[in-house]
Protein backbone atom coordinates (compact mmCIF):
# COMPACT_ATOMS: atom_id res chain seq x y z
CA UNK A 1 0.00 0.00 0.00
CA UNK A 2 1.47 3.31 -1.14
CA UNK A 3 0.53 6.21 1.16
CA UNK A 4 0.77 9.92 0.39
CA UNK A 5 0.19 12.63 2.99
CA UNK A 6 -0.42 15.90 1.21
CA UNK A 7 -0.54 19.58 2.09
CA UNK A 8 2.39 19.41 4.52
CA UNK A 9 3.46 22.81 5.88
CA UNK A 10 5.44 22.05 9.06
CA UNK A 11 8.46 19.99 10.02
CA UNK A 12 6.41 18.28 12.75
CA UNK A 13 3.77 17.04 10.30
CA UNK A 14 6.44 15.85 7.87
CA UNK A 15 8.24 14.01 10.67
CA UNK A 16 5.01 12.27 11.69
CA UNK A 17 4.37 11.15 8.10
CA UNK A 18 7.89 9.75 7.78
CA UNK A 19 7.95 8.20 11.26
CA UNK A 20 4.81 6.19 10.53
CA UNK A 21 6.13 5.25 7.07
CA UNK A 22 4.21 7.25 4.51
CA UNK A 23 5.75 6.81 1.05
CA UNK A 24 5.14 10.32 -0.26
CA UNK A 25 4.89 13.79 1.27
CA UNK A 26 3.08 16.42 -0.78
CA UNK A 27 3.78 20.16 -0.80
CA UNK A 28 1.25 22.45 -2.43
CA UNK A 29 2.38 25.31 -4.69
CA UNK A 30 -1.10 26.10 -6.04
CA UNK A 31 -1.73 29.85 -5.86
CA UNK A 32 -4.41 30.75 -3.34
CA UNK A 33 -4.60 27.32 -1.73
CA UNK A 34 -4.91 27.46 2.05
CA UNK A 35 -2.16 24.85 2.14
CA UNK A 36 0.20 26.71 -0.21
CA UNK A 37 3.80 26.65 0.97
CA UNK A 38 6.68 28.96 -0.04
CA UNK A 39 9.57 27.16 -1.78
CA UNK A 40 11.95 28.25 0.99
CA UNK A 41 9.83 26.62 3.68
CA UNK A 42 9.50 23.46 1.61
CA UNK A 43 13.28 23.27 1.28
CA UNK A 44 13.67 23.76 5.03
CA UNK A 45 11.31 20.84 5.70
CA UNK A 46 12.85 18.46 3.15
CA UNK A 47 16.38 19.21 4.38
CA UNK A 48 15.27 18.59 7.96
CA UNK A 49 13.71 15.24 7.03
CA UNK A 50 16.81 14.15 5.11
CA UNK A 51 18.96 14.99 8.15
CA UNK A 52 16.61 13.43 10.71
CA UNK A 53 15.76 10.29 8.70
CA UNK A 54 18.79 9.66 6.45
CA UNK A 55 17.71 6.11 5.58
CA UNK A 56 14.11 7.04 4.71
CA UNK A 57 12.99 6.43 1.13
CA UNK A 58 10.10 8.91 1.34
CA UNK A 59 9.54 10.91 -1.86
CA UNK A 60 8.84 14.65 -1.82
CA UNK A 61 6.10 15.69 -4.25
CA UNK A 62 5.31 19.23 -5.42
CA UNK A 63 1.68 19.92 -6.42
CA UNK A 64 0.93 22.45 -9.14
CA UNK A 65 -2.37 23.63 -10.55
CA UNK A 66 -2.62 25.05 -14.08
CA UNK A 67 0.74 26.79 -13.73
CA UNK A 68 3.10 27.35 -16.64
CA UNK A 69 6.01 24.99 -17.08
CA UNK A 70 8.44 27.87 -16.53
CA UNK A 71 6.97 28.55 -13.08
CA UNK A 72 7.10 24.87 -12.18
CA UNK A 73 10.77 24.68 -13.20
CA UNK A 74 11.54 27.82 -11.20
CA UNK A 75 10.12 26.24 -8.04
CA UNK A 76 11.91 22.96 -8.74
CA UNK A 77 15.18 24.92 -8.88
CA UNK A 78 14.50 26.30 -5.39
CA UNK A 79 13.42 23.05 -3.73
CA UNK A 80 14.50 19.48 -3.15
CA UNK A 81 11.55 17.71 -4.77
CA UNK A 82 11.62 14.18 -6.17
CA UNK A 83 8.34 14.36 -8.09
CA UNK A 84 5.72 16.69 -9.51
CA UNK A 85 1.93 16.31 -9.36
CA UNK A 86 -0.04 18.16 -12.03
CA UNK A 87 -3.60 19.23 -11.16
CA UNK A 88 -6.14 21.03 -13.32
CA UNK A 89 -6.28 21.28 -17.10
CA UNK A 90 -2.67 21.99 -18.10
CA UNK A 91 -0.53 18.95 -18.75
CA UNK A 92 3.18 18.55 -19.50
CA UNK A 93 5.62 15.77 -20.16
CA UNK A 94 8.05 16.82 -17.45
CA UNK A 95 11.64 15.71 -16.89
CA UNK A 96 11.23 14.31 -13.36
CA UNK A 97 8.82 11.57 -12.18
CA UNK A 98 5.25 12.83 -12.29
CA UNK A 99 1.74 12.18 -11.02
CA UNK A 100 -1.31 13.23 -13.03
CA UNK A 101 -4.46 14.17 -11.14
CA UNK A 102 -7.74 12.99 -12.68
CA UNK A 103 -10.86 14.56 -11.20
CA UNK A 104 -13.89 12.29 -11.33
CA UNK A 105 -17.17 13.95 -12.34
CA UNK A 106 -20.60 12.55 -11.53
CA UNK A 107 -21.22 12.26 -15.28
CA UNK A 108 -18.08 10.17 -15.93
CA UNK A 109 -18.67 6.52 -16.77
CA UNK A 110 -16.42 3.64 -15.73
CA UNK A 111 -15.16 3.35 -19.33
CA UNK A 112 -14.34 7.05 -19.48
CA UNK A 113 -12.38 6.86 -16.22
CA UNK A 114 -10.42 3.87 -17.51
CA UNK A 115 -9.63 5.80 -20.71
CA UNK A 116 -8.44 8.85 -18.74
CA UNK A 117 -6.17 6.69 -16.59
CA UNK A 118 -4.67 4.72 -19.48
CA UNK A 119 -3.88 7.88 -21.45
CA UNK A 120 -2.37 9.62 -18.42
CA UNK A 121 -0.11 6.67 -17.64
CA UNK A 122 1.36 6.87 -21.15
CA UNK A 123 2.88 10.23 -20.11
CA UNK A 124 3.12 10.12 -16.32
CA UNK A 125 4.46 7.64 -13.77
CA UNK A 126 1.39 7.73 -11.55
CA UNK A 127 -2.24 8.82 -11.53
CA UNK A 128 -4.22 10.13 -8.57
CA UNK A 129 -8.02 9.95 -8.73
CA UNK A 130 -9.75 12.88 -7.03
CA UNK A 131 -13.20 14.41 -6.64
CA UNK A 132 -14.27 17.03 -9.16
CA UNK A 133 -15.15 20.50 -7.88
CA UNK A 134 -15.91 23.38 -10.22
CA UNK A 135 -13.93 25.94 -8.22
CA UNK A 136 -11.27 23.81 -6.49
CA UNK A 137 -8.45 21.75 -7.96
CA UNK A 138 -8.34 19.44 -4.95
CA UNK A 139 -8.45 19.27 -1.18
CA UNK A 140 -12.25 19.36 -1.22
CA UNK A 141 -12.68 16.78 1.53
CA UNK A 142 -15.30 15.07 -0.66
CA UNK A 143 -15.12 11.50 -1.93
CA UNK A 144 -16.15 10.42 -5.41
CA UNK A 145 -18.14 7.30 -6.29
CA UNK A 146 -15.57 4.54 -5.84
CA UNK A 147 -17.78 2.04 -7.63
CA UNK A 148 -17.40 3.97 -10.87
CA UNK A 149 -13.64 3.59 -10.65
CA UNK A 150 -13.52 0.01 -9.38
CA UNK A 151 -11.86 -1.12 -12.64
CA UNK A 152 -8.89 1.21 -12.10
CA UNK A 153 -8.52 1.67 -8.31
CA UNK A 154 -6.54 -1.54 -7.98
CA UNK A 155 -4.24 -0.87 -10.93
CA UNK A 156 -0.53 -0.41 -10.33
CA UNK A 157 0.50 3.26 -10.02
CA UNK A 158 -3.07 4.52 -9.40
CA UNK A 159 -3.69 6.37 -6.14
CA UNK A 160 -7.08 7.30 -4.68
CA UNK A 161 -7.73 10.65 -3.00
CA UNK A 162 -10.77 12.79 -2.23
CA UNK A 163 -12.15 12.87 1.28
CA UNK A 164 -10.17 9.92 2.64
CA UNK A 165 -9.95 9.86 6.44
CA UNK A 166 -9.78 7.50 9.40
CA UNK A 167 -13.54 6.88 9.13
CA UNK A 168 -13.65 5.55 5.56
CA UNK A 169 -10.17 4.30 4.69
CA UNK A 170 -10.85 0.75 5.91
CA UNK A 171 -13.94 0.52 3.72
CA UNK A 172 -11.97 1.60 0.64
CA UNK A 173 -9.23 -0.93 1.31
CA UNK A 174 -11.60 -3.79 2.14
CA UNK A 175 -13.85 -3.32 -0.88
CA UNK A 176 -11.50 -2.00 -3.59
CA UNK A 177 -7.89 -2.97 -2.67
CA UNK A 178 -6.26 0.27 -3.91
CA UNK A 179 -2.64 0.37 -5.01
CA UNK A 180 -2.20 3.68 -3.20
CA UNK A 181 -4.04 6.35 -1.22
CA UNK A 182 -3.63 10.09 -0.75
CA UNK A 183 -5.07 12.35 1.95
CA UNK A 184 -4.79 15.95 3.11
CA UNK A 185 -7.88 17.33 4.87
CA UNK A 186 -8.59 13.85 6.24
CA UNK A 187 -5.66 14.15 8.66
CA UNK A 188 -6.41 17.70 9.77
CA UNK A 189 -8.21 19.28 12.72
CA UNK A 190 -9.51 22.81 12.15
CA UNK A 191 -7.43 23.12 8.98
CA UNK A 192 -4.14 22.09 10.59
CA UNK A 193 -2.34 18.77 10.22
CA UNK A 194 -3.10 16.61 13.27
CA UNK A 195 -0.17 14.37 14.19
CA UNK A 196 -2.42 11.77 15.86
CA UNK A 197 -4.68 11.61 12.80
CA UNK A 198 -1.63 11.12 10.56
CA UNK A 199 -0.52 8.25 12.80
CA UNK A 200 -3.99 6.67 12.90
CA UNK A 201 -4.62 7.03 9.16
CA UNK A 202 -1.36 5.36 8.20
CA UNK A 203 -1.85 2.65 10.82
CA UNK A 204 -5.31 1.81 9.45
CA UNK A 205 -4.03 1.82 5.87
CA UNK A 206 -1.21 -0.58 6.67
CA UNK A 207 -3.34 -3.09 8.62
Amino acid sequence: MQIKICGIRTIEAAEAAVKYEANYIGFIFVKGSKREIPPEKCLEITNSIKNEFPSSKVKFVGLFGDQDLSEIKEILDKTNLDMVQLCGEKDFDISIPSIRQIRIKESDSSDQILDYVQKALLVHNYVVLDSYHEKKLGGTGNKFDWNKAKNVIGLTNVLVSGGLDTENIESLIKNFSPYGIDTSSGVETNGTKDLEKIKEFIKLAKN
